[in-house]
């Protein structure tokens, strides 16, 4: 297998790489950690080829040699990660999120084509949502998704991709996460620091369906392995949506602390809505395994680890 990893350097492709096959060979872009290199050396990854490449200049693609641009899977995850950023600087957002993925299926050729999308997409929908859903989202950073799903719908009636594969993406926690994202702040602050105060954003109602990365990137391996040759858009969560708030008090409980809750401001993403797509179940047989309680106390042994 010749596999392509965008965005490989962030919380998701470091994992994903990790799991990966060490007889594949996969080229893992990356645009400017730079910590990535020591982590593909400290992990021994021989099978991987990092590239650094900034994905929304399209001539910096056109300059690539042959051999970087075909592959027989891509697994597209080059991304702004910050749904909060592009309220703020949506042309950004666009490069990072639409052009970057335009310029790849412009450019370079692939087998089966794996794009991670999000669950933001559904913004302004409210109870059950699956693809079949209208859209009519607002935040930039979810207009700016939709039109990367088009894109690569377009790349593959182009030619450019054989299979296409949309991934409304709900979320994941794990090892390598950003600090700003609300899991590893859980674990840090009610796990390792014992600090029982707590700032959430917002009043706290806006739903979040994360899964541990163990169980995503299993997904992910599934996606690839399958024989299943259709272009296709599905969602991928856990199934176990609940509040911000709830979510707080939760881990507060499995760190056997007595939470202190204050709620600031308001959030741009305000998720009102839950998946009912059961293709990921009816097609792939994924089902999520690791439990929440599961997946915070393996995020507090490694950030443990981390920090010996």
């Amino acid at each position: 297998m010749k596999l392509l990893v965008t965005g490989a350097s962030g919380f998701i492709g470091r994992n994903l790489l990790l799991r990966l096959p060490k007889d594949w060979q996969v080229v893992a872009t990356y645009s400017s950690d730079g910590s990535f290199l020591d982590f593909i050396e400290e992990q021994d990854l021989n099978c991987v080829t990092p590239m650094r490449i900034d994905l929304s200049d399209g001539g910096s693609l056109a300059q690539v040699t042959d051999f970087f641009k075909s592959y027989d899977a891509c697994v597209y995850l080059a991304a702004n990660g910050d749904p909060a950023y592009s309220d703020e600087a949506p042309i950004e957002d666009l490069k990072s999120n639409t052009l970057a993925l335009l310029n790849t299926v412009q450019n370079w050729t692939f087998g089966k084509f794996i794009y991670f999308s999000s669950g933001a997409v559904y913004d302004g929908l409210r109870g059950d949502v699956n693809p079949q859903s209208a859209l009519a989202p607002c935040l930039p950073y979810a207009i700016s998704k939709w039109a990367a799903e088009r894109y690569m719908l377009h790349a593959q009636k182009s030619g450019k991709i054989s299979v296409a594969t949309g991934i409304r993406f709900f979320g994941a926690y794990g090892p390598y996460e950003p600090p700003r994202k609300i899991y590893g702040r859980l674990v840090r602050q009610f796990g390792i620091s014992r600090n029982p105060k707590f700032t959430i954003r917002g009043n706290g109602q806006n739903l979040i369906d994360a899964m541990y990365i163990d169980d995503l990137t299993r997904a992910i391996m599934l996606l690839l392995d399958s024989a299943i040759q259709k272009t296709q858009t599905l969602d991928l969560y856990s199934g176990n949506g609940i509040s911000i708030e709830v979510l707080v008090r939760q881990a507060a409980e499995i760190f056997q602390i007595e939470p202190q809750i204050e709620f600031v401001g308001s959030v741009p993403e305000f998720i009102e809505f839950q998946s009912n797509d059961a293709t990921m179940v009816d097609e792939f047989n994924f089902h999520p395994e690791i439990s929440l309680r599961d997946g915070l106390l393996k995020v507090y042994a490694w950030t443990k680890e981390q920090n010996a």
